[in-house]
């Protein structure tokens, strides 16, 4: 059997994406869809802007880029 190790806490995969104060607002750079932002929890593993129309995460430095690819 294998010996299985569980982390209380959970991993983020990248933990220091800029997370935007609580409220702020910005819109998608491919659709123009307001985005909505995420909480920032220990056990999400994701990044901070999440656009439904799109189905795409945005971090700050994604949006903070001139253009963002498709």
């Amino acid at each position: 059997m294998q010996d299985h190790h569980k982390h209380e806490k959970g991993l983020k995969y990248h933990e220091d994406y800029q997370w935007p104060e609580s409220g702020t607002e910005k819109e998608c750079p491919k659709c123009n869809n307001a985005l909505e932002l995420q909480k920032n929890e220990p056990t999400f593993f994701g990044k901070p802007w999440w656009c439904g129309r799109c189905q795409w995460q945005f971090s700050e430095e994604d949006l903070s880029e001139n253009s963002v690819s498709d």
